[in-house]
C-alpha cells in the first residue's frame, strides 16, 4: 500500500489481535505514520501494542518527512479529515477516512493516545534547563530555547516526554528478562528519567543530532525492549 504522506510503499506488519484474530496495519518508516483499517487499532492486544512500540523506537533515530497539507485515503483516494480527539487529559490527532475506511496517525501522536506521552512537571523543566540549554519540538521539529521558552513558539505545543516508568512496566509484565522482574522492570529502577534523558541527548548531540526529547525516549525505549 501506498504511504498516503509520501507515496512510498508502507511495510505491511501482521499483529495478534483479540480471541486469536490477526490485525494487519501498515506503517511508513519515512513518515512515521501508521495506517489503521477501521477498528484495527481497537483490537490489538497489549502485546501487540508493544510491538509497534518497538517498531516506532527503531526510527528514533530518523527525522520524520514533512506531511503535505492535502492527504488522501488509500483505499478510496478521497481527502483525508484531520480529526482532534483527547485521551484521558493528553491531546491528540489523526487524519480519517469519511467513508469510514480507516485512519493515519503518526508515531507521536499514537504515543500520545495510548497515553505514553505526558508534559513535563515545572520541576523537571528546571532540572532540563540546568543541563539542556536546545531542543527539538516532538510535534513539529522547530528549535525551543529551554532557557526561554517552555512551548514549542512554532507550534504551541508544551515540552512533552515518553512516560518511561509506565512504558518500562507495561515491558516488564509482558517479556521480563534477566535484568528486572515482570513487577519492576530495570529501566524503572532509575531514580531520574530526566537524569536518563539528559545523558542519552547529550550522546545525541555529540554524534551531530538534536533530537527531541521523545525522540531521546523512544531511543531509551528501543534499549529496554531489546
Amino acid at each position: 500500500m501506498k504511504c498516503p504522506g509520501c507515496a512510498a510503499t508502507m511495510m505491511p506488519l501482521a499483529l495478534e489481535g483479540h480471541l486469536g484474530t490477526t490485525i494487519d496495519i501498515d506503517v511508513c518508516a519515512a513518515c512515521r505514520t501508521i495506517w489503521f483499517d477501521r477498528f484495527e487499532e481497537l483490537r490489538l492486544t497489549p502485546q501487540a501494542t508493544l510491538k509497534v512500540f518497538g517498531v516506532i523506537s527503531e526510527s528514533a533515530d530518523r527525522p520524520a518527512a514533512p506531511l503535505p497539507t492535502a492527504l488522501h485515503c488509500p483505499r478510496c483516494n478521497a481527502r483525508l479529515l484531520l480529526t482532534h480527539d483527547i485521551q484521558r487529559n493528553t491531546r491528540f490527532q489523526y487524519w480519517r477516512c469519511d467513508g469510514g475506511h480507516g485512519r493515519l496517525i503518526t508515531f507521536i501522536d499514537f504515543l500520545r493516545e495510548k497515553d505514553f506521552v505526558r508534559p513535563l512537571t515545572p520541576q523537571q523543566i528546571v532540572e532540563l534547563r540546568q543541563n539542556i540549554q536546545a531542543i527539538n519540538c516532538s510535534n513539529c521539529g522547530a528549535a525551543i530555547n529551554l532557557l526561554t521558552d517552555s512551548v514549542c513558539p512554532h507550534c504551541g505545543s508544551a515540552l512533552s516526554i515518553l512516560d518511561l516508568p509506565q512504558m518500562a512496566r507495561m515491558a516488564g509484565k509482558l517479556a521480563p528478562d534477566a535484568t528486572g522482574t515482570p513487577d519492576r522492570p530495570a529501566a524503572a529502577r532509575d531514580p531520574s528519567e530526566i537524569e536518563a534523558l539528559v545523558r542519552a541527548f547529550k550522546a545525541a548531540d555529540r554524534a551531530q543530532s538534536r533530537p527531541g526529547l521523545i525522540e531521546t525516549g523512544l531511543g531509551l525505549l528501543s534499549k529496554l525492549l531489546e
